[in-house]
């Protein structure tokens, strides 16, 4: 389906952040799903490969890969207008500009905050 994508351990704390922080729910058509499920991923609105917001709360929606997320892969247009919804146009925009924004990718620490952001939830 998606074929192999690398993920960092920065990328893999950041998603157990996001999947707890939505109470294992996906935003699309709110199924809820168990912890363990592999079938509830973290999408990214802007690939992962844009550094600025690849662990932007803005840029993630927590959706289920099969059939939510496969569905918005196909239909991108679709996505833009849940995702302007959801957002609300200025933060759209703001998000889209950093997006545009240059980051210096630092896997050490991008981990330490994803690890800062999974322990506050953790504590609330």
């Amino acid at each position: 389906m998606f074929g192999k994508i690398k993920r960092r351990q920065s990328d893999i704390i950041y998603s157990k952040y996001q999947r707890k922080l939505k109470g294992y729910r996906c935003e699309k058509c709110g199924a809820v799903h168990d912890p363990l499920s592999k079938n509830l991923g973290v999408s990214h609105f802007w690939p992962r490969s844009n550094e600025s917001t690849r662990f932007e709360d803005d840029n993630c929606d927590v959706i289920c890969n099969i059939p939510c997320h496969e569905y918005f892969e196909s239909h991108r247009t679709e996505y833009k207008e849940w995702k302007l919804n959801r957002l609300g146009k200025r933060e759209y925009d703001l998000l889209e500009l950093t997006k545009n924004q240059y980051k210096k990718r630092d896997d050490y620490m991008d981990a330490l905050k994803a690890k800062a952001l999974l322990a506050s939830v953790d504590n609330f």
